[in-house]
């Protein structure tokens, strides 16, 4: 895998359980690992909406997409990617539902777009306060 990291200049700072927000990012990479294959691109970008006063993370890869009919259940506990994966090959079907789970103690959203050559994970959580009133220095 091609691993791309896009950052802002600043900091972007959210209020959170540090490791807990890590573990959302650690599954979505490890998803996107796992279920494409080698030579993807991986980009993880990070910025602020501060006029929707939130951040925005986004993990995309340019895999071969995730089949429309499982779209809808993905966040669900016990989902699975390929159904030839089993427990015993380290797959549990639960990545996804922690990272909602996180996601929305957090008073965040997550949410997937995928087609062949192109699946995003958009993750959003609210500005730490304080950080609504910044302006963002690429737009100035």
């Amino acid at each position: 895998h091609r691993w791309q990291l896009e950052l802002p200049e600043g900091p972007v700072l959210v209020q959170g359980d540090d490791q807990r927000l890590y573990q959302v990012l650690a599954n979505l990479l490890s998803n996107a690992r796992t279920h494409t294959p080698a030579g993807t691109t991986v980009t993880v970008t990070l910025g602020a909406d501060y006029p929707r006063g939130v951040a925005e993370l986004n993990v995309t890869d340019n895999g071969p997409g995730i089949p429309d009919e499982l779209q809808p259940d993905l966040f669900e506990r016990f989902v699975r990617g390929d159904s030839s994966r089993s427990r015993a090959a380290g797959s549990t079907g639960l990545g996804l539902s922690i990272v909602a789970a996180v996601i929305a103690a957090h008073q965040g959203t997550v949410g997937v777009d995928s087609r062949p050559g192109q699946t995003r994970f958009a993750v959003t959580l609210p500005l730490l306060p304080g950080q609504e009133d910044q302006q963002d220095p690429a737009a100035s």
